[in-house]
């Protein structure tokens, strides 16, 4: 269970400045969420017209880091996230399974966990996709998506490695994913994905614990898991893929394509 907050402003700004009112009380989270931080961006370096993917991230906690606050101010764009990390039972702290995770101009950062085989991981890795750098389940659910991608547009590449990692569970397992929330960035565009499983909440756990909402401002829209204030804000149904245009600020959902075992 991580904490995932995602912003494209209509101009490039300091990633502090975008999300004033928010971080504070997101930054907060991580008194629970403590297991690692992560901040990433787009920026074009040496002069060139395409931005590439900036990722800072750390193993400490982000409310005493002061290299957390450097990577707030340092995170500049219109298009910019932050992950806190609470690492999944029997998946080490280090630096690999840190989120964001990037490929090529791509980044991305999950929210949830899926009981995890060695057949299952076997079976992922055997189809081609992007070769993992650390031990998660997140990995695995990258590398899908980026199979995907290759044929597909970002929000249906993620929703088809969702339905797919949600089959391979409950082939090598006996339960679907518990969630497979998710930031996914590229240059372009900011999508977010919400899928998970009620039946598998944690005592501890909120009832809102794995919703993933938004709000549409003038001037931004900003994504957000649950725990922060979040007036005016859309919720994301299961399945649903946000997909947000760097260019025009338009916000536009695209509903679940297969139906999700329960």
């Amino acid at each position: 269970m991580c904490r995932l907050l995602g912003v494209v402003s209509r101009e490039p700004i300091a990633l502090d400045q975008a999300v004033r009112e928010e971080i504070e009380p997101f930054t907060e989270l991580s008194e629970i969420h403590r297991d690692g931080w992560g901040v990433a961006w787009f920026e074009s370096a040496d002069g060139g017209h395409r931005p590439a993917p900036q990722i800072l991230r750390q193993l400490d906690v982000a409310r005493e880091s002061a290299a957390y606050r450097e990577a707030l101010a340092a995170a500049h764009g219109p298009m910019m996230l932050v992950h806190l990390r609470k690492a999944s039972p029997g998946l080490p702290l280090q630096i690999t399974n840190t989120h964001p995770f990037r490929e090529g101009d791509v980044v991305f950062a999950h929210n949830g966990q899926f009981d995890l085989s060695e057949g299952l991981r076997e079976e992922i890795l055997s189809r081609g996709g992007r070769t993992p750098e650390g031990t998660t389940d997140s990995e695995l659910f990258f590398s899908l998506i980026e199979l995907h991608a290759r044929t597909e547009d970002p929000a249906t590449a993620i929703q088809l490695a969702a339905s797919e990692i949600t089959s391979l569970c409950l082939r090598f397992g006996t339960r679907v994913p518990e969630a497979l929330n998710c930031l996914y960035m590229t240059p372009d565009q900011l999508i977010a994905y919400q899928q998970s499983d009620p039946a598998q909440a944690k005592p501890h756990h909120d009832p809102d614990n794995y919703s993933l909402r938004y709000r549409v401002d003038p001037d931004r829209v900003i994504v957000a898991s649950s725990g922060i204030p979040q007036p005016d804000y859309l919720e994301l149904s299961q399945g649903d893929a946000l997909v947000v245009d760097r260019r025009t600020l338009s916000a536009v959902v695209h509903p679940s394509i297969v139906p999700i075992p329960a």
